[in-house]
């Protein structure tokens, strides 16, 4: 295994996205779906970015990337189409051992985002560890067919009663057999 699977808390946290174009504004689009604060760093914007923006979803410093720029963030991603830049922000990130991800450089990622299905508040990631994400993508595609958005409803209700049967069933064995 290459990477380890994690799903890592981001609400309210600080993240940066390097670069105002099309695959940043994906990026920082799945970081406000998991309720980071996000700052895109980029001279310039996409209409989705700038619709981000407008929205209130993101903040913008308008400019060129500077090391300076990246303080304390939980993570980093750069997502220009500079070569350049991008080893820039991994740079400054590593320095300060923020977490980083550069699109499509694997070598130059602490982490990689899976394809996603989201379930809210089952989610399902699938990741070929950056090797072949068109691959990762067409499996995620095939389990959203076999996993309905019911169940993030059933999710959601498993999760009010939760408690209850902990208190019901003291031990892992029976809380198991229950749910199953």
């Amino acid at each position: 295994m290459e990477y380890l699977p994690l799903f890592i808390d981001l609400k309210g946290r600080e993240c940066i996205v390097v670069g105002g174009g099309d695959i940043a504004a994906r990026k920082a689009g799945l970081l406000v779906k998991a309720q980071a604060n996000v700052t895109v760093i980029s001279p310039e914007l996409a209409t989705t970015t700038r619709t981000m923006l407008d929205s209130n979803e993101i903040k913008w410093i308008e400019s060129e990337f500077r090391p300076d720029h990246i303080e304390q963030p939980r993570l980093v991603i750069a997502a220009t189409d500079d070569e350049v830049v991008n080893e820039q922000v991994y740079l400054a990130a590593t320095a300060k051992n923020i977490l980083v991800n550069v699109a499509d450089s694997p070598q130059q990622c602490d982490f990689i985002l899976a394809s996603i299905l989201d379930r809210s508040p089952i989610v399902v990631a699938v990741s070929s560890g950056g090797d072949s994400p068109i691959l990762a993508r067409n499996l995620r595609a095939k389990l959203e067919t076999l996993i309905p958005p019911s169940y993030g409803r059933l999710g959601k209700l498993a999760a009010k009663y939760r408690e209850d049967v902990k208190q019901k069933f003291s031990k892992l064995s029976q809380r198991r057999r229950f749910w199953e």
